[in-house]
């Protein structure tokens, strides 16, 4: 059972179908009602009836619960997901930095104000443009900021204050100048799988790093079975993750700076998105059944080391995304074909009637529909970062429906620069761009 808490709606949707196209009986839950998913898979009103059914339990996120189920994390059943002690890594920024420096791992400095007017003054004193962030488990995560200089983060400071939107405590920062790269890897009661993931997200919604921040527009992977940055980001963990039973995907995102140090942003404590669907691209095996063997202490999870490029393809309103997604639903997905279905990962879609003009004549034809403003993730791989890349924008060449399709053009091309700046100092070294 895969199972999509609140504001989620769809992130599961692409290993839901590869497990029943694998043969798998599924059913996927949803805490908001949505079409997506309808016509594809069966999607049960409650949750709770099927715990007992299910051999795995898919989790889409690691916060908002439903209600009662955070006792059957403690009860034996085969749940592959975050418990929420293990969600304070990602979810309490105050816990995930005490954790950090408990296991000897060094992090950027920072102090912690009450007031907008502390944060006003410790920026006019020190001069620098902390980043901003928002510090505890109850605040609102929207509310971060990475300021250019220091004005800009006065004036946000004093909007938050204006708005209403200051409340709690505030993370004030140092930042650092440095290539940005991420780490994870998957655990479980056997410890660590094989393969980590090394990643470079492309969070901004325009090329270039313009506009504003999304969930994610695109991200580039590789799977390796040695990396530098998981012993010194990942491992010094294990013990902490075996104390908090998890099981799951780890992942620290970091910056590494001209000196070579790693320095952890943030913690992802549990599947990402995009990025689960990316690493379905070169996975070897049963797309769900390594879960059910990490749960049980197996390794199984099995991968090739191509390099993979993932890439967002959106409409509607997003990434604001505040509309009625029934707005954005309904809107046929053509291209679909043989060859590069394998390369599609479905998120807010379903089945339904499209209009089609068939030897002359008007016909309805059921086929995949929009079912939200995120329909899919599209994915090329390759021995090269520029080889992925052609494969993947190959594809979204030929996938269209009819309306504002919204797509970066640029995932990946900044590793050009960037791979050159970490081989220096033994990151990332068996990735080349081109």
């Amino acid at each position: 059972m895969f199972m999509d808490m609140e504001s989620d709606a769809g992130c599961c949707m692409d290993l839901a179908m590869r497990a029943q196209d694998a043969g798998h009986e599924v059913r996927y839950w949803m805490a908001d009602e949505t079409l997506v998913g309808t016509g594809v898979v069966e999607t049960p009103e409650e949750w709770a009836p099927s715990m007992e059914w299910a051999d795995l339990i898919v989790l889409s996120g690691n916060c908002d619960y439903p209600e009662g189920f955070e006792d059957y994390f403690t009860q034996g059943y085969p749940i592959f997901g975050t418990n929420p002690k293990a969600a304070e890594l990602e979810l309490d920024r105050g816990e995930g930095q005490t954790v950090l420096e408990y296991y000897g791992i060094d992090i950027l400095p920072y102090q912690v104000v009450d007031t907008p007017e502390e944060a006003i003054d410790v920026l006019i004193k020190d001069g620098l443009p902390f980043a901003l962030k928002p510090w505890g488990g109850t605040a609102d995560k929207s509310m971060t900021c990475i300021p250019h200089d220091v004005d800009e983060a006065v004036f946000t400071i004093e909007k938050w204050k204006r708005d209403g939107l200051w409340s709690g405590q505030l993370m004030m920062q140092e930042r650092v100048d440095g290539q940005e790269i991420g780490i994870s890897a998957f655990f479980g009661p056997g410890g660590w799988s094989k393969w980590k993931e090394e990643s470079f997200e492309h969070k901004k919604f325009m090329n270039d790093d313009y506009g504003g921040n999304t969930g994610e527009m695109g991200t580039v992977i590789r799977h390796v079975d040695e990396s530098i940055l998981f012993d010194k980001l990942l491992a010094p963990l294990t013990d902490y993750l075996h104390l908090v039973n998890f099981i799951g995907d780890c992942a620290v995102n970091c910056k590494v700076d001209k000196t070579g140090t790693p320095w952890p942003l943030e913690f992802t404590m549990r599947l990402g998105w995009p990025d689960a669907c990316i690493r379905q691209e070169v996975l070897k095996s049963d797309p769900i059944e390594w879960m059910r063997d990490l749960i049980l202490g197996r390794d199984t999870f099995d991968v090739s080391t191509d390099v993979v490029v993932g890439i967002v393809m959106a409409h509607g309103d997003f990434p604001r995304s505040a509309d009625d997604p029934k707005d954005w639903s309904g809107f046929p997905i053509s291209g679909i074909t043989a060859k590069n279905r394998k390369h599609l990962h479905f998120q807010q879609a379903m089945r339904g009637k499209a209009p089609r003009v068939i030897d002359g004549k008007l016909k309805y034809v059921e086929e995949m529909l929009t079912a939200g403003t995120y329909p899919l993730v599209v994915t090329g791989s390759g021995k090269t970062v520029q080889s992925a890349m052609n494969k993947a924008y190959g594809v979204v060449d030929e996938i269209r429906w009819p309306s504002n399709v919204m797509v970066r053009t640029d995932i990946g091309k900044r590793l050009m620069e960037e791979l050159p700046l970490l081989h220096q100092h033994g990151y990332a070294k068996k990735l080349t761009y081109g």
